[in-house]
């Protein structure tokens, strides 16, 4: 079913704010005028709203009491983290295609000098046969 903001405002209720979106939040925030960020998160910016109604007296004080905090979490650390985590991917990525990269290169090496060995022994049979032709 929608959020219906008038139905809302006729009668607020914090069962009614804690059934809501993001969406459905920031409309009563916008509604009373209340400021906020938008990055902010849901349960942030409800106590927003809900520390509102209770100063204007539109909800008593109670249901601060009651209603569910804010939990305080470890956002900017697990972010942190994350990001550490994926920088030591990506290295190991890079270590890795180092490592490819310098086996092609040593193979190539290997193989160029097998090819110039081949061509020397070619040089030498051709040397000696035309040397040993002349001999006789």
């Amino acid at each position: 079913m929608p959020f219906n903001l008038d139905k809302f405002v006729a009668s607020p209720s914090v069962e009614e704010l804690d059934s809501l979106k993001k969406s459905g939040i920031v409309k009563v925030a916008k509604h009373y005028g209340i400021e906020f960020q938008p990055l902010m998160r849901k349960d942030e910016i409800k106590r927003y709203v809900l520390e509102y109604l209770v100063d204007e007296s539109i909800l008593p004080s109670t249901v601060l009491e009651t209603a569910i905090t804010v939990p305080t979490d470890n956002t900017f650390e697990l972010k942190r983290l994350e990001m550490e985590m994926n920088k030591e991917i990506r290295l190991k990525e890079m270590e890795r295609e180092r490592e490819r990269e310098e086996r092609e290169r040593e193979k190539e090496k290997e193989e160029m000098q097998m090819q110039m060995q081949m061509q020397k022994e070619k040089e030498e049979r051709e040397m000696l046969g035309y040397w040993g032709i002349r001999c006789f």
